[in-house]
């Protein structure tokens, strides 16, 4: 699943709850009296956003936590702070080879808070980490928009981010955008684009890193100095309105008119395959996913669930669009397993979750097929085994949740007891440029009831080795009484992972007594709450 439908069904989360269930974290950890505790010498920190605030206008702050002092929360931006958005610069082995990058590593953390583009390192050096802040000294930044992670080089990585324009707000239509450096000493440049902006990044083949940006009509090779602009578009062809998704050698773009492929082979010269305007024309494409072999991608034909909807497979090799499957109603949510995709489809009289096999011509397959007050959406992961997370009686008093574990033949392998709610999908650990999908590992929550997180088992799923392991237990009751308890979890790559809850009363989620936590996936009990921060 791309991080655009994960933002989606995050968005229907909170819809269903009624508070916001995908986001940050909450509230400060608790101090204590003790002597400060000594800034953590080697190994990689995890970070966590925290919410405090109404949950239709949440502040967020910013912490560190480290498994060698796990009850010592480092504050890097107060909880009440407007920390926009944020995105882990990963460092890892790279084999060129074998087209993927291992042992991934956090290297540092770019961040927005009101407007400037923040940088904090994730490597511990004995310094506590708050006076190791970088600043971009920008006034107007909103979110992250393209990266271009270099894992061999961190230091050459390279951000696109949104800015706010004349009206001062986010997420307008005068919005800009700004491209963001990191230097080798440790800061970052920020340089605001007054011309055509960026749509996406490519990367060398010779050594998987990122070496330049796609433009509407041009592709910019960042070097050697000063770099060198190549035409892909004349000026009576239409220009490029998108990038759909990217591999490390083939683009799949979008001009409006209709799809292409974009095959970066060697030196400064991409070729364009342009694929049928009759099967790809109008705009609109989504990517689910790809593999070594082929993209995929969706498109519904309006907003509404009196739409249609079509999904294609395009090939990355003398590339041609096929129709996979298509329907009626509005294709919501689709994530890309290893023989087939999953879609979820409203309908105008019933909600469906669909099984599409990857090879053309065979039927698609009904999952589920329920009453609209029923949704069922499917996680995928890369391995077998995948997230079913079923919620009934939507609108109701009587509303449920269930998360399932299923193979790809439809087999339940795990199944939470009571009710089950989606909490983090960890950061991979390595990644293989030939698969959208890299991650293994699912955090979630079972119990979730009347009151939300309170009391439930926080569960770590591997599918790789098809094991559930029990974290902890979440606060309840004898933290927060009868309130809702709302819990967020994050992390990767690596086992370590951070946490938060807090109590949610008035449409809020309160600062005062908020719960900050770190736990090993793949390690029972595991949970451990910080007593102090600093």
């Amino acid at each position: 699943m791309t991080s655009k439908q994960t933002t989606r069904l995050c968005v229907l989360a909170t819809a269903l709850l009624g508070l916001a269930a995908c986001g940050g974290g909450g509230g400060e950890a608790g101090t204590s009296g003790s002597a400060p505790a000594a800034a953590p010498t080697s190994g990689a920190f995890a970070w966590l956003l925290k919410a405090q605030g109404p949950t239709d206008n949440l502040k967020y702050g910013l912490s560190l936590l480290h498994p060698a002092t796990p009850g010592t929360e480092w504050v890097i931006e107060v909880s009440n702070s407007v920390v926009s958005d944020a995105k882990l610069v990963a460092s890892g082995s790279v084999d060129v080879a074998g087209s993927k990058v291992d042992s991934l590593q956090p290297y540092a953390l770019l961040y927005i808070v009101g407007g400037d583009v923040r940088r904090v390192p994730m490597q511990a050096n004995g310094t506590v980490p708050l006076s190791r802040v970088q600043r971009a000294q920008s006034t107007s930044a909103c979110s992250f928009v393209i990266e271009a992670n270099d894992y061999a080089a961190p230091e050459n990585s390279r951000y696109i981010v949104s800015t706010a324009g004349a009206d001062g707000s986010c997420t307008t239509a005068d919005d800009g955008r700004a491209e963001v450096s990191l230097t080798a000493s440790g800061g970052l440049t920020f340089t605001p684009i007054s011309s055509a902006v960026p749509l996406g990044v490519f990367r060398d083949v010779a050594t998987l890193a990122p070496r330049g940006w796609i433009y509407p009509k041009t592709v910019f090779f960042w070097g050697p100095s000063p770099g060198t602009t190549v035409v892909t578009r004349t000026d009576t062809e239409p220009a490029l309105t998108g990038v759909v998704a990217a591999t490390y050698r083939s683009v799949l773009v979008d001009d409006g008119t209709q799809l292409s492929v974009l095959d970066f082979p060697s030196g400064t010269a991409p070729t364009e395959s342009r694929l049928s305007a009759a099967s790809t024309g109008g705009g609109g494409w989504t990517s689910i996913g790809f593999d070594a072999a082929n993209h995929y991608v969706f498109r519904n034909s309006g907003s509404t669930t009196a739409s249609s909807w079509t999904v294609l497979k395009i090939s990355r090799v003398a590339p041609s669009a096929t129709v996979l499957a298509s329907g009626s109603g509005l294709l919501s949510i689709a994530s890309m397993a290893g023989t087939q995709l999953y879609a979820t489809v409203i309908g105008a009289a019933d909600n469906r979750l669909l099984a599409i096999s990857k090879t053309v011509g065979v039927p698609v397959k009904p999952l589920a097929i329920t009453s609209s007050s029923t949704l069922t959406t499917v996680q995928t992961s890369a391995s077998d085994v995948h997230q079913l997370w079923r919620v009934t009686n939507i609108g109701s008093a009587a509303i449920t949740y269930a998360i399932e574990m299923i193979d790809e033949g439809g087999n339940i392998v795990y199944a939470t007891s009571t009710g089950g709610f989606p909490m983090a999908v960890a950061e991979a650990g390595s990644v293989n440029f030939n698969l959208s999908e890299n991650r293994t590992r699912f955090v979630f929550a079972n119990g979730y009831g009347s009151k939300a997180f309170s009391d439930a088992t926080l569960v770590g799923y591997d599918t790789a080795a098809r094991t559930a392991t029990p974290l902890g237990t979440l606060p309840g009751s004898i933290d927060f009484g009868s309130d809702f308890v709302f819990a967020s979890t994050m992390g990767g790559p690596g086992s370590f992972m951070t946490g938060f809850a807090a109590r949610s009363s008035g449409g809020a989620v309160q600062e005062t007594g908020a719960k900050v936590f770190s736990f090993d996936a793949s390690t029972a009990q595991s949970l451990k709450y910080t007593s102090s921060a600093q």
